[in-house]
């Protein structure tokens, strides 16, 4: 086969063409520090960056997150901290004014600063991280208290003690952030409150809430079975029959089958509210599906009551206050005697609710601790895989240079002659 100059010219071309590619590609790599650029250079190198970045970038939200969970509850330790400090105050006031040395006057004093903190208490109750309320449960946007100490939270619906919002902190990992109000503040219900445990308190206000469910001709309402309903030690097993034309016929039904139970109101009282059908009850509640499936009610198996307070109810712990001012002013030594213990047992329960909170604090700081060994064996990863060895490309380059100039100089001699040097 005759080679002619043109496919001499054309080959030596294509050939220096690859050799730049071959150093251009090393230069870039010096001064990108990276071994690929494009998924066409590595596409196994590629998809494992693209996996460990993925990872990098939960992890580090996983640390953001665990981040604003501890800000959130030094948050709260520090306000559960200025409760304790209220408390040792109005303690020792408490001691100093049961003592009968004590003026009619000097109990006024006396009372007058009471009432400041009673105020800073509310002020308290009322703290926010970020704009979020830290003690109204999911109602962040609500303040717990109104001006003169009851609760609040918006006036619209109850707040139950499962509020609590939970933040992922890691793979599968959950930690409750917040402190519900009434764990801190109790509840206040009339005579005889004032000298039990907040935890108390609670336990007679119990709700079991549903989801939201249609009030029109719907499957809910076609719910037709039984359904056991068990509080504390006494139960009844309920049967209803649908189609019911509304939640309000189903409601009287139910509340017809409790009539001659142990359940029967007071004890157990079903009513509609928001559009939920809602059981309620002096003591712990259980609902349990017997031939009906109680998820048409709202319910879940199984599904257990939990605590609640209403808009307008009282505070236990202001209540104390607010009967150490009355018995101070009535110069009641009595009385005022009493507020010593009763505060004490509110300590009692805001130092639990401390320990608490710095057991959480404790977790969460080992979180983060294990989420930057984690993102820091990740980036060591990622970094293996995809940084460049530069010795290694320095080495590379200098060697498609000196390729790149021997294919330029044996290129020039092969193609040197021309039609001039024929004609010389």
């Amino acid at each position: 086969m005759r080679v002619t100059n043109t496919m001499m010219a054309n080959n030596m071309m294509r050939n220096l063409t690859r050799n730049l590619s071959r150093m251009e590609k090393m230069q870039e790599q010096m001064a990108s520090g990276k071994k690929f650029s494009r998924p066409s250079d590595d596409p196994i190198g590629v998809s494992r960056s693209l996996r460990l970045n993925t990872e990098v970038a939960t992890m580090e939200q996983y640390r953001r997150n665990a981040d604003d969970t501890q800000s959130w509850m030094d948050t709260t330790e520090m306000a559960i901290g200025n409760i304790n400090t209220v408390l040792q105050r109005a303690s020792e006031l408490a001691i100093q004014a049961a003592s009968e040395t004590n003026s009619i006057d000097e109990r006024n004093t006396i009372a007058g600063e009471i009432t400041q903190l009673r105020n800073q208490l509310i002020q308290i109750g009322n703290t926010n991280y970020a704009g979020s309320y830290i003690f109204s449960g999911f109602k962040t946007d609500k303040p717990l208290f109104t001006t003169d100490g009851k609760y609040d939270f918006g006036g619209a619906s109850s707040l139950t003690l499962d509020e609590v919002i939970e933040v992922n902190i890691g793979m599968g990992d959950k930690i409750g952030m917040n402190s519900v109000g009434q764990r801190s503040f109790g509840l206040y219900s009339g005579v005889g409150d004032l000298d039990l445990m907040t935890a108390n308190t609670l336990e007679p206000q119990q709700s079991m809430k549903g989801k939201y469910i249609n009030a029109t001709l719907t499957d809910p309402l076609n719910a037709t079975g039984s359904f056991t309903l068990i509080n504390g030690s006494d139960s009844a097993t309920i049967s209803i029959t649908g189609p019911f034309t509304s939640l309000t016929d189903m409601e009287d039904a139910i509340t017809a089958q409790l009539v001659g139970t142990d359940l029967e109101d007071p004890h157990v009282i079903v009513s509609i509210k928001d559009n939920k059908l809602i059981f309620e009850s002096d003591n712990d509640l259980t609902i349990q599906s017997v031939g009906l499936d109680v998820t048409l009610l709202g319910m879940t198996n199984n599904q257990k009551s939990v605590s609640r307070i209403d808009p307008g109810d009282d505070s236990q712990l202001i209540a104390i206050f607010n009967q150490l001012i009355t018995d101070l002013t009535a110069n009641n030594t009595p009385g005022i005697s009493n507020a010593i213990s009763r505060i004490e047992n509110q300590a009692s329960n805001i130092n639990a609710i401390r320990a608490e909170i710095g057991v959480k604090s404790n977790r969460v700081e080992l979180t983060t601790n294990r989420i930057l060994d984690d993102t820091l064996n990740l980036k060591g990863l990622l970094s293996k895989n995809e940084d460049a060895d530069m010795a290694e490309v320095i080495m590379n380059i200098k060697m498609e240079e000196n390729v790149y100039q021997a294919s330029l100089s044996t290129g020039a001699r092969i193609i040197q002659p021309s039609l001039i040097d024929f004609l010389r």
